[in-house]
């Protein structure tokens, strides 16, 4: 009888040891559980033909933006799924595409292939983040139609609820989104996936109290090595923020997100938590930015244009000029070679943020104002690419142009009343109430 995963699809092993480490592996992935590579390299000491256990460990490697081992693991991947199913070569090679920074003709191989093979849940998971950073102007609907599309494959898996969770939140469907999440979370209480979308329900709903408290209460029971650790205590963070305790979300920067075991997620978290520091003018420790452009150096890649974002962050707040000229020409070359929002949305978010830092608030508005609508094409979440809005927020304070304040946070209220909004609201009020009584 031929050996399956979870799903039902079967695995070229004849070692029924080397198919339960992969599951092992596969459900830790998932789940952004810690151990995912040691279940997929106990999978490959049973069985080192195991091609899904050499992708899984490229997956995680991309997940850490660690290239390098990523492309190592994809070609062992590609060497050992000859005389494999075709689906399990058919998944190498979309895997390899998309790992390879080819993301449309990766997607466009992944389409074909769901098509006959939809519960392939792993290269879902990967397709599935991919479209969210391929630059798309509808990306969040997008990728919400991506997988309803494969909804009736998946019934009441735990995985598969939490995944489309995290689509509908983006596009403001958050009863159905915290529902699925809860749901998943009882069948797979471990599932950080599942816990990330509440963190950002809590955050779009400004249940503020109510986020932290739940984020406090969980994280206790998540492994720190976990990969997405350092992102959910991120969410920590930002709720402590909206509360306004900065010096709480600053002991959560030093202890949490500093360390991680995830060098890529701890450059992105702790850039975007210090970036809004700054920008409410409040001093944190030069030591901690040059730590950020230590980790920025060792896991930037011009291919991954939201991370690139970020580690301008760090690089501007350092006075980097090298590093953000490096940087610039990197996404000169990708929008040369087709790439679609590197030329014409992330240079100017990453020169409105050089100018920013450089005190040119004129000069980061004369960037950022083109692309005020078009920021979320980098990727990432509300939560994380809204920091643009808030850098523009900052230099019309710093110009005292209030009116102008005034009308970005009425647009931004819409969405949530949350606190430092309201907070900006009184402030431009204030201010415009100050200028008209002066003319």
């Amino acid at each position: 009888m031929p050996i399956t995963d979870r799903y039902g699809l079967r695995l070229t092993t004849s070692s029924a040891v080397a198919a339960e480490r992969f599951q092992e592996g596969m459900d830790k992935l998932l789940s952004y559980g810690p151990g995912a590579d040691e279940s997929f390299a106990a999978a490959l000491g049973a069985d080192e033909r195991l091609a899904l256990a050499h992708g899984g460990l490229a997956l995680l490697a991309v997940g850490r933006g660690d290239a390098a081992t990523a492309r190592d693991a994809v070609g062992r991947a590609r060497e050992a799924v000859a005389g494999a199913t075709r689906r399990e070569r058919q998944h190498v090679d979309a895997l390899s595409a998309l790992v390879g920074g080819e993301t449309a003709r990766g997607l466009a191989m992944v389409d074909e292939h769901l098509a006959e093979f939809p519960r392939d849940a792993l290269l879902v998971n990967q397709a599935s983040s991919a479209i969210g950073f391929a630059g798309r102007s509808d990306r969040e609907e997008y990728r919400a139609l991506f997988l309803e599309r494969l909804a009736p494959s998946y019934g009441d898996d735990w995985w598969f609820q939490s995944a489309l969770a995290f689509t509908y939140h983006e596009v403001n469907r958050f009863e159905e989104s915290r529902r699925m999440s809860e749901r998943s979370l009882q069948q797979y209480p471990g599932n950080a996936n599942a816990s990330h979308n509440l963190a950002h329900i809590f955050l779009e709903t400004v249940d503020t109290d109510a986020g932290a408290a739940f984020l406090e209460d969980w994280l206790t029971g998540y492994d720190a090595r976990a990969p997405f650790h350092c992102h959910l205590a991120w969410h920590l963070a930002m709720f402590e923020l909206h509360r306004g305790h900065h010096a709480r979300a600053l002991e959560i920067f030093e202890r949490e997100i500093l360390g991680a075991v995830n060098p890529r997620l701890a450059m992105i978290d702790g850039s975007a938590l210090l970036w809004r520091f700054r920008i409410d003018d409040r001093p944190v420790e030069p030591r901690a930015w040059r730590s950020l452009v230590d980790l920025a150096e060792r896991v930037s890649r011009p291919g991954f244009v939201f991370g690139e974002i970020h580690a301008a962050l760090a690089y501007a707040a350092c006075g980097n000029g090298s590093a953000l000229a490096k940087l610039c020409d990197g996404l000169r070359a990708l929008d040369g070679r087709g790439q679609p929002i590197a030329g014409s949305v992330a240079l100017p978010l990453v020169q409105g943020i050089a100018a920013f830092a450089a005190g040119d608030h004129a000069g980061a508005l004369g960037h950022l104002e083109p692309v005020d609508g078009e920021a979320h094409r980098i990727g990432g979440s509300h939560a994380q690419w809204e920091i643009f809005e808030e850098t523009m927020l900052a230099s019309y304070f710093a110009l005292e142009r209030y009116d102008d304040a005034l009308r970005l946070v009425r647009r931004r209220l819409q969405r949530r009343a949350s606190p430092p909004d309201l907070r900006r609201l009184d402030r431009a009020s204030a201010g415009l109430a100050a200028q008209r009584e002066t003319r």
